[in-house]
C-alpha cells in the first residue's frame, strides 16, 4: 500500500495481505489490478511504495510484513535486481518461519518459472552472485530465501494467458484462505439456547483427538439450525478448517449430490479445477478424503433428510483428520446410524464416535417469553393478556418458529382477533406445523401472499433490491408486503440486503404452490429445472408467471430455446435462466415479461424481433455478451446489470432507456469509454463502474444525471470532468485509490454530499476553495493525499463530523478555520510528519469532538483549553514532539502519550490523570518522571514503554485492570498492586531493583504472563497460583534457576521457555493436556523435558540449541503439525515425531 494502508486501518494495525514486487516491472500494470480488485472485495491489503524505502518510514514497511497474515511476492524479470525486494522476501520467509504456521506464502511467478526463483537458470543468478561478490552480508539470506519461496506451489502466468482469470484464481485463494464471511447469523432473540448450547459443546469435547459425529435431530420449527449456528460460531476457532454446508436437503433434490460435494469441498480448495474433476458422487467420496482426510475440521450439515446425502458427504470417520467434528442437523433420527458406529463390517482406521441430541420442545416459561417478545416486544405478556397468551403457546406446542410468526402475527391485533386465531390453532392438527403456520399466510392480503411466494421459490439468500422493482411494477406495493411479512416473522432482511426464511416457512411456500395443480404447467410458479424443461418442451405454461432454469452455475452445456417453446407463456413476469440462448422470431411474444435473467449465455444466436417492451429487471451477467443494441426496445428498463460481461467494448446509445434507475457493469475488463448518451438517463440512481480497468475518464455528459445518488468509479480513472460537481443528488463520492490529481471547481455544487473521500489519492495535491459550500457534508477524508494546505473555507462545513488527515506528509499547518466545525466529533491527523507548532488555539470551540488523533506529528504543544472539550474521549498523542500535558478534560476514555524522543529532566505527569475518572486505557512512554501519580481506579488497561522511574509505583486502587504492560522500564520495584481481576502481566526489557511481591500475589484470574529480558528477576518463578494462565513466555531472563508450579496449569495452551541459561530442569508437563505450542531454546544447562509423550494437544514443538540436554520422550504418538529439534548435541539419534509432518530432528 503506497503511503500507509485502507483507511479501514490505522497505523500499526493488522493486514490481511502484504504484496511484495519490483514497481518498475508491474505496478502499472498487473500488481496495479490485483492490489484495486483486492481492496474492491473488502480484503485488508499492504502495496509497497519506493517512497517507504528511506528513513523512518522503513519500520512501517516491516511492521506491514510482520502485521499482515498472507505474502504475496510477485516475480518478474527484474525482481532480483532490487536489494529492496530480496530484503522484504527474506524477512517475509523469516516472519513466517516463526508464525507456527499462522503466516503464508502465495507466489506469483509472472513471466518468470519458479526454476528462476530457484537459482537454476540465468535469470536472477547473476544478479545473487554480484552481491555475494562485493560482500553484501544480507545475500546469503536472500539466497535462502528465493530457493525456499521457489518450492512453494503458486501462480505461473505466461503472456499468452489472461491476467483477468489470474487475478480472479488469486482473489479466490485469498478469501478463501482468510476465511471470509465465515460466521453465521443468528437472531438476537434467542431465548432458552444457552443450556442446550453448553450441553452440546460438552459433548463434543473438543480438545479431544478422536472424531466425532453428532446428529441434532428434532421436529421441523423447533430450533435445530440455530443451536447449530451458535456452536458453529463458538467453536469454528478451534479448528484448522470449518463449513456449515446449509440446507442440504432443498440443495440435494434441486441440485444434486455432486453440487452439495462441491459445496462442501470449495471451502477447502483454492482451486476450482480440481472441483471439476468430480463428475459423479464417487468421484467427490474420494475427494473428500484426499482433501480432509489430514486436516482437523468442524463440518455443520444442516437440514439432512437422506442417508444418501451422509454417504456422500461423511459416512465414515476416516475421512477427516484426527480431531474432526461432524455436525448434523436433521428431522428423522434413523439416519444417524453412521457406518462403523455398531456394524463391523466398516473398517475405520480413526475410531468415530457417534452421539445424539434431541433438541426437545421449549419449557413453558421460556416458549412465553418467546412468544411475548414477538407479540409484545416485551419479555412477558401483559396482565390482560396472560390467560390468552398461556393459551396459545400450549396450544403451539412450544415450538419456536410457531411461536415467533404466531406471536408477529397477533401484534398490536385486537382480543376477538386473538380468540380467533386460538380456535383455528386448536382445529389443526397437533403436530403439523405447516398447518399452523399456514393461519399466519392466511391472514395476507393478495399482494403480500404474491411477493411471500415470489421470495419462497425465488429469492431466499438473494439481493431484495431488484425483486422490488419488479414488485412495484405489478402493483404488489412491495415496501408495505415486505415491512408485513417481516413484522409477522416470516421472513428476515440480513446485514448484507438479502432475504432468509426459515426452510419450514419456505416449505410452506412452495407446497403452496405444489398444491395448485398436479400438473406443473397450470401453477403459477415454476422453480425445477427439469419441470421447466418439460414445459416448455410441451409448449405449455399459459398460466404460469415465473420460470426457472438452471442449476446454478452446474451447467456444463448450451440450453437453446426455440421462439415457439415459449410462445404460450403469455402470463410470464419472472423468468430466469443460465446458459441459455433464446432463438427465433420473437415478435409479439412474453407480453407480460418483467423480470429477465439469463447469466452466464453464449449469446451465439440472438433472438429476432425481442421487444420486452414490459421488462423491468435485465440481468445479464457474466454473459457472453459484445453489445446490447436490442435493449433499446426496453423502454420502461429500470435495472441493467452486466456485471462481468469481459467481451463488452462499448455500450452505444443509452438515450432510448428513459426509465433506467440502476446500471451495474463492473468487471467489464474491456469495456474501455462510456457513451455520452448516458446523460439522457434522467432517472438514473446507481452507476457502478467498479473494476472497468480499461475507463480512464468519463464523458461531461454524465453530469446531466441529475438524480444520481451512488457512483463507484474504477480505480484506473485519470480525470473528472468539471461538470461533475452537477451531480447534485450525490450523497457519497468515494475516490479513494483513484489516480486522479484534483477536483473538479465544481463540486461545490453536489448540494446532497454527505461523504467524499479521497484516501491514498496521492496525486491530488489542492482542494477546491468551493469544497466549503458542501453544506451536506459529514464525513471529509482526505488521508495520504499530497495536499499542503486546506483551504479556510472548510471552516463553512457546518455538518462535519468527521476530518481524516492522516499521512498527509506535505501538510504543516492546520487553518484555525477548523475551529469553525461546531458539529466535529473526529480530527484524525496521525502521521502527518511536517506538522508541526501549537496545535489550534481555539480548540475548545470544537465542543462536540470525541476523538484527537496526534501521533506521528511535530506539534509540540496542545492548548491548555483542551481541558474545556467536554465530550473528548480519546487523545492519541503517541510519537509526538508534545512534552508536557495540559490539564486534560474528565470526559477521556483513552489516552496515548508516548513523546518521539525520551526526556532528559524530570517531567511532572499533569495531576488531572487522578480525576480522569473515566478513563479505560492509558499508555505512557520515554517520560522521566520521578513516580507516577495516582492513577484512576477505572483503569482497565495500562500500558508503560521507556520509562525511568525513580519511586516504586502505587496500583494498589486499580481495582478494574486487567491488563498491565512494562516495556524497556526501570523502576525500584512495584508491589502494591491489586491482583484479583489482572488478566495480563508483561514485562520486556525491565529493570526493577526486587520483582519478587508480585509474583507472591495469587493473580488467580492471570491468563497471560510474558517476562522477557527482565534484569534482576527472580532466581525462582512460583506459578501455582495462577491456575487460569493460558500463555506463559520467559524470554532471556538470565538470573532464573526454577519454574515452580508450571505442572499444575491445566489450561495452559502455550508455553516458551527461551535463553534462560540457569535452567536445568522443565517440571513434568504430562498434566498439560491443553498445551498446543511449546518452545524451548538456548538453554544450555537444560537437561531434560519430561512428559511431553502425554500432551495429547500439542500441536507445534521447538526444541533447539539445548547443548546438555540428554533425554527426551519419543512423540510419535501425537498429531503434531509441526516439530522442530535442531542443534541439541547430547540427544541420541532416533525418530521424535511423525515424518508425515513439518518435521526438523537434526542434532
Amino acid at each position: 500500500m503506497e503511503k500507509g494502508a485502507s483507511s479501514r486501518v490505522s497505523s500499526g494495525s493488522s493486514y490481511e495481505v502484504f504484496l511484495s514486487f519490483r514497481g518498475i516491472d508491474t505496478r502499472h500494470e498487473f500488481t496495479d489490478f490485483l492490489y484495486h480488485e483486492m481492496v474492491r472485495v473488502g480484503i485488508l491489503v499492504f502495496r509497497d511504495s519506493e517512497s517507504l524505502h528511506v528513513g523512518e518510514e522503513i519500520g512501517k514497511l516491516l511492521q506491514a510484513i510482520e502485521n499482515s497474515k498472507i505474502y504475496i511476492p510477485i516475480f518478474s524479470k527484474n525482481y532480483a535486481l532490487s536489494d529492496w525486494c530480496l530484503r522484504e522476501l527474506a524477512y517475509i520467509v523469516e516472519c513466517t518461519s516463526k508464525s507456527n504456521g499462522n503466516k503464508e506464502i502465495l507466489p506469483i511467478f509472472l513471466d518468470v518459472e519458479p526454476a528462476d526463483v530457484k537459482l537454476k537458470t540465468n535469470r536472477y543468478r547473476p544478479s545473487l552472485s554480484k552481491r555475494q561478490k562485493t560482500t553484501c552480508s544480507e545475500a546469503e539470506s536472500w539466497e535462502k530465501a528465493l530457493i525456499e519461496v521457489s518450492e512453494i506451489a503458486g501462480w505461473n502466468w505466461k503472456k499468452d494467458k489472461s491476467q483477468a482469470d489470474l487475478i480472479k484464481s488469486v482473489i479466490e485463494t485469498v478469501l478463501h484462505k482468510l476465511n471470509v464471511g465465515c460466521e453465521k447469523i443468528v437472531t438476537k432473540e434467542l431465548v432458552g439456547v444457552d443450556n442446550r448450547v453448553e450441553a452440546i459443546i460438552k459433548m463434543l469435547d473438543v480438545g479431544s483427538d478422536s472424531v466425532q459425529f453428532l446428529g441434532i435431530h428434532g421436529m421441523g420449527g423447533i430450533g435445530k439450525t440455530t443451536l447449530a449456528k451458535v456452536i458453529f460460531n463458538r467453536l469454528s476457532s478451534h479448528f484448522k478448517g470449518f463449513h456449515f454446508l446449509s440446507d442440504v436437503r432443498e440443495s440435494s433434490r434441486r441440485h444434486g449430490l455432486v453440487y452439495l460435494q462441491k459445496q462442501l469441498l470449495s471451502k477447502f480448495l483454492d482451486s476450482r479445477s480440481i472441483l471439476d474433476q468430480i463428475n459423479d458422487a464417487d468421484d467427490g467420496i474420494k475427494m473428500i478424503k484426499r482433501v480432509l482426510g489430514n486436516i482437523k475440521v468442524l463440518i455443520v450439515l444442516d437440514d439432512v433428510d437422506g442417508k444418501e446425502q451422509l454417504k456422500s458427504l461423511a459416512e465414515k470417520g476416516d475421512w477427516f483428520g484426527s480431531g474432526s467434528r461432524i455436525i448434523i442437523t436433521t428431522r428423522d433420527q434413523s439416519i444417524l446410524r453412521i457406518e462403523g458406529e455398531v456394524t463391523s463390517e466398516a473398517v475405520v482406521e480413526k475410531s468415530a464416535k457417534v452421539s445424539t441430541y434431541e433438541v426437545c420442545k421449549m419449557d413453558f416459561d421460556d416458549a412465553l417469553k418467546l412468544f411475548s417478545k414477538h407479540a409484545f416486544r416485551r419479555d412477558s405478556p401483559p396482565d390482560h393478556y396472560v390467560i390468552l397468551s398461556k393459551e396459545v403457546v400450549s396450544t403451539l406446542g412450544m415450538l419456536p418458529l410457531a411461536l415467533e410468526i404466531t406471536g408477529s402475527s397477533l401484534n398490536n391485533e385486537p382480543k376477538e382477533f386473538w380468540e380467533a386465531t386460538l380456535k383455528k390453532l386448536k382445529d389443526a392438527p397437533p403436530n403439523e406445523v405447516q398447518s399452523k403456520l399456514m393461519i399466519s399466510y392466511d391472514k395476507l392480503d393478495n399482494e403480500q401472499k404474491q411477493v411471500f411466494l415470489d421470495i419462497a421459490c425465488f429469492f431466499v439468500n438473494k439481493d431484495k433490491t431488484y425483486p422490488f422493482y419488479m414488485w412495484d411494477a405489478c402493483g404488489y406495493h412491495p415496501h408495505v408486503a415486505i415491512r408485513v411479512l417481516f413484522l409477522m416473522s416470516m421472513i428476515k432482511i440480513k446485514e448484507d440486503n438479502t432475504f432468509w426464511m426459515h426452510d419450514q416457512v419456505r416449505d410452506l411456500g412452495k407446497t403452496i404452490v405444489r398444491l395448485e395443480n398436479k400438473d406443473p404447467c397450470k401453477r403459477s410458479r415454476v422453480s425445477n429445472h427439469k419441470d421447466a424443461l418439460s414445459i416448455l418442451k410441451r409448449k405449455e405454461g399459459s398460466k404460469i408467471e415465473a420460470l426457472l432454469i438452471g442449476f446454478q452455475g452446474l451447467l456444463h452445456e448450451e440450453i437453446i430455446l426455440q421462439h415457439d417453446e415459449l410462445a404460450n407463456l403469455r402470463n410470464l413476469r419472472f423468468f430466469q435462466a443460465e446458459k441459455v440462448s433464446l432463438v427465433g422470431d420473437f415478435n409479439n411474444l412474453l407480453p407480460s415479461l418483467t423480470w429477465l435473467s439469463c447469466h452466464r449465455c453464449p449469446f451465439k444466436v440472438m433472438a429476432k424481433n425481442f421487444h420486452p417492451t414490459n421488462l423491468i429487471v435485465l440481468n445479464l451477467s457474466r454473459s457472453n455478451i459484445s453489445e446490447i443494441g436490442w435493449i433499446k426496445a426496453a423502454k420502461n428498463l429500470k435495472v441493467l446489470d452486466l456485471i462481468d460481461c469481459q467481451k463488452l467494448r462499448r455500450i452505444h446509445d443509452l438515450s432510448k432507456l428513459v426509465s433506467l434507475e440502476i446500471l451495474m457493469l463492473q468487471c467489464c475488463y474491456g469495456l474501455i469509454e462510456i457513451d455520452p448518451s448516458i446523460g439522457e438517463l434522467k432517472l438514473l440512481t446507481t452507476l457502478n463502474l467498479d473494476g472497468c480497468y480499461s475507463i480512464r475518464e468519463l464523458p461531461k455528459e454524465i453530469g446531466r444525471l441529475q438524480a444520481l445518488t451512488k457512483i463507484v468509479m474504477p480505480s484506473t480513472l485519470h480525470e473528472l470532468p468539471e461538470t461533475f460537481g452537477n451531480l447534485e443528488s450525490l450523497l457519497t463520492l468515494d475516490l479513494s485509490k483513484k489516480r486522479i490529481s484534483k477536483l473538479p471547481r465544481s463540486i461545490g455544487g453536489m448540494v446532497k454530499l454527505t461523504v467524499l473521500r479521497l484516501c491514498d489519492c496521492n496525486e491530488i495535491k489542492e482542494l477546491p476553495y468551493s469544497i466549503g459550500k458542501l453544506q451536506s457534508l459529514i464525513e471529509l477524508d482526505l488521508t495520504s493525499t499530497s495536499i499542503s494546505h486546506l483551504p479556510d473555507s472548510i471552516g463553512n462545513l457546518s455538518q462535519l463530523k468527521i476530518l481524516k488527515l492522516h499521512s498527509m506528509i506535505r501538510i504543516t499547518k492546520l487553518p484555525s478555520a477548523i475551529c469553525l466545525l461546531k458539529k466535529l466529533e473526529e480530527l484524525g491527523a496521525s502521521w502527518c510528519g511536517n506538522l508541526t507548532g501549537e496545535f489550534l488555539e481555539e480548540i475548545e470551540r470544537l465542543s462536540c469532538l470525541r476523538i484527537l488523533d496526534l501521533s506521528g506529528t511535530h506539534i509540540f504543544k496542545l492548548p491548555s483549553t483542551v481541558s474545556h472539550l467536554s465530550n473528548l474521549q480519546e487523545l492519541n498523542l503517541a510519537t509526538s514532539d508534545i512534552q508536557q500535558l495540559p490539564e486534560l478534560s474528565p470526559s477521556l476514555t483513552c489516552l496515548t502519550w508516548t513523546p518521539r524522543i525520551k526526556l532528559e529532566s524530570f517531567i511532572p505527569l499533569p495531576t488531572s490523570l487522578s480525576t480522569l475518572s473515566q478513563l479505560k486505557t492509558l499508555t505512557l512512554a520515554s517520560l522521566n518522571v520521578q513516580f507516577l501519580p495516582h492513577l484512576p481506579s477505572s483503569l482497565r488497561e495500562l500500558k508503560l514503554l521507556n520509562l525511568a522511574i525513580t519511586q516504586s509505583p502505587d496500583f494498589s486502587n486499580l481495582k478494574n485492570l486487567l491488563t498491565l504492560e512494562f516495556y524497556d522500564c526501570s523502576m525500584p520495584e512495584f508491589s502494591d498492586i491489586f491482583d484479583a481481576e489482572l488478566e495480563t502481566l508483561t514485562m520486556e526489557q525491565c529493570t526493577f531493583t526486587r520483582l519478587d511481591a508480585p509474583f507472591q500475589l495469587e493473580m488467580k484470574k492471570l491468563t497471560h504472563l510474558r517476562l522477557v529480558m527482565c534484569e534482576i528477576l527472580l532466581k525462582v518463578l512460583d506459578l501455582s497460583h495462577m491456575k487460569n494462565l493460558q500463555e506463559v513466555h520467559l524470554c532471556d531472563s538470565k538470573s532464573l534457576v526454577e519454574i515452580r508450579g508450571l505442572e499444575e496449569l491445566e489450561s495452559l495452551s502455550s508455553l516458551e521457555v527461551s535463553c534462560c541459561i540457569l535452567i536445568e530442569r522443565i517440571p513434568d508437563l504430562s498434566k498439560l493436556r491443553k498445551l498446543k505450542r511449546l518452545k524451548v531454546g538456548k538453554c544450555p544447562e537444560l537437561r531434560s523435558v519430561e512428559g511431553l509423550n502425554h500432551l495429547e494437544s500439542l500441536k507445534y514443538m521447538y526444541i533447539r540449541e539445548c547443548c546438555s540436554l540428554e533425554s527426551l520422550a519419543n512423540t510419535s504418538n501425537l498429531d503434531l503439525e509441526c516439530c522442530h529439534i535442531l542443534h541439541c548435541g547430547q540427544l541420541p539419534r532416533h525418530t521424535y515425531c511423525k515424518r508425515s509432518v513439518d518435521c526438523q530432528c537434526w542434532r
